[in-house]
């Protein structure tokens, strides 16, 4: 598919066509035109003759690699050149303009990574030319625009236009390797895969580096290829002068999936293998709290409790806003018998994100282990409304179960729990700040006055968590 491309000097003469044309008759109306179209010639004396051959052979196909904030200053000046001329012969024709001098105006913005303007002008060409679609480097140019303002809808339209059209686009590369990724966003995968490893066999030059097939490893996983997945990510590491961020992402990626994989080996390996790769990506990015984490399960998995505390540790120092470190660090806890700790771990967990089924199924097991089934009920209850929740449906058998019996007075069971000391249940703090009244008369008839005035201490932790169960 031939370029859009004009040249300075056919676009002028293009409007100058334009201004002739507009009289409709008389002398005086030849002559308006031809001052317009001498003016507009004036307008290009300081590009030369070897100036307008270079922008002649512009167009979208040189996005990415024209590096024009390194060593491209010179290229940088003449587009930038160009664009003034060409908007001012726009402003002088008065709307009667050639429609492939928006398409090109449209190229040179997009090589200025000036994306308004760029898409501007490829939208006012794509309004006046009837057979756009023909034109493969300006469908590549516009994808181009509406992939930086994530508009993927459309950006994926136009890609596949230019594949359709034209085949052997000299660009094919970069736009499979971009349709991998807007489709990986949509979460189709199959697709995904298809163009990454269509870009993936293409040996023509790329704007993006290697590190970018990364993408294409995750979806191994998403397939379940997890033997190709983990010797492409060994593959990749290889790779001489590898980004310190992309071999740290690698090898966090990479010892995961050693550590939840259980087709990759026994456990004693894999875990030791995970163990491994996580040193060696917190090596390379020490501030990466995702790693810390992944890390302490690991160490949590195999017994090594204090290992495990010191690497949780190490995330919320990172990543403070982490629901799930806490929801583990919960588990930990709850596995060393200190209910106390894991409940105020799994409480931070679910402030942090409301719908982290696991954690509030994991506050459920607890209160069940405190014989407190009215909260756990809750807590499964909100693990059920939550989009993550994976068994709805176990849970809400267990549900059943625990509402077996009827229902039991929830005041006198709220306040002997608190006379026993049993974990402090958000729930009965909630029933408390809601029948105060009957609390304080049922602790009195109790001869239980003592505890009426340590009753602000119940309030202060349901200013806390009152808000939680509801």
């Amino acid at each position: 598919m031939q370029s859009c491309g004009v040249s300075l000097a056919a676009a002028a003469c293009a409007a100058a066509r334009s201004l002739g044309s507009a009289s409709s008759s008389g002398d005086e109306g030849k002559k308006m035109a031809a001052g317009k179209a001498s003016e507009t010639e004036e307008d290009f004396p300081t590009l030369t003759a070897e100036e307008r051959d270079s922008l002649a052979g512009i167009d979208s196909s040189l996005f990415g690699f024209q590096k024009l904030h390194e060593d491209g200053a010179r290229t940088k000046a003449l587009l930038m050149k160009a664009v003034r001329c060409y908007d001012s012969l726009i402003l002088k024709a008065e709307g009667k303009v050639d429609p492939e001098l928006f398409c090109q105006l449209g190229h040179f913005n997009l090589l200025l990574e000036d994306y308004p303007k760029a898409l501007s002008a490829y939208q006012r060409y794509y309004s006046l030319q009837s057979d756009y679609w023909k034109n493969a480097a300006f469908l590549y140019g516009l994808g181009m625009v509406y992939f930086h303002y994530n508009a993927f809808q459309w950006a994926i339209k136009a890609f596949q236009e230019v594949l359709y059209i034209d085949p052997g686009f000299s660009r094919a590369k970069e736009i499979h390797l971009r349709l991998g990724l807007m489709f990986k966003v949509n979460t189709d995968y199959e697709s995904s895969l298809k163009h990454f490893q269509l870009a993936l066999i293409d040996s023509n030059p790329c704007t993006l580096s290697k590190a970018e097939s990364k993408h294409l490893f995750y979806l191994f996983e998403c397939y379940k290829k997890y033997r190709a997945s983990k010797e492409a990510y060994e593959s990749l590491l290889q790779t001489e002068d590898l980004p310190a961020q992309v071999k740290a992402t690698t090898l966090q990626q990479l010892g995961w999936m050693h550590h939840t994989v259980e087709q990759l080996g026994d456990r004693g390996s894999r875990d030791s293998y995970a163990i491994q790769c996580l040193q060696k990506s917190l090596e390379a990015d020490p501030n990466s709290g995702q790693s810390w984490y992944f890390l302490g399960r690991c160490y949590s998995s195999i017994g090594k409790v204090q290992d495990a505390f010191m690497s949780y540790r190490q995330s919320i120092d990172k990543s403070e806003a982490n629901a799930d470190t806490w929801c583990s660090i919960g588990v930990l806890y709850q596995q060393q018998n200190q209910p106390m700790d894991a409940l105020q771990a799994y409480i931070c967990a679910v402030q942090l994100d409301h719908s982290h089924a696991a954690a509030w199924m994991d506050l459920g097991t607890l209160y069940e282990s405190c014989n407190q089934p009215h909260d756990a009920i809750k807590c499964y209850i909100n693990a059920t409304r939550s989009k993550g929740c994976t068994n709805t449906a176990a849970l809400t058998h267990r549900i059943k179960c625990l509402q077996v019996g009827g229902e039991k007075d929830f005041i006198e069971e709220a306040t002997m729990q608190w006379l026993f000391g049993w974990v402090y249940s958000v729930s009965w703090i909630i029933l408390f700040e809601e029948n105060l009244t009957e609390v304080q008369r049922y602790l009195s008839n109790s001869n239980s006055e003592v505890f009426i005035n340590g009753f602000p201490q119940v309030r202060q932790w349901s200013s806390f968590n009152c808000s939680m169960l509801r």
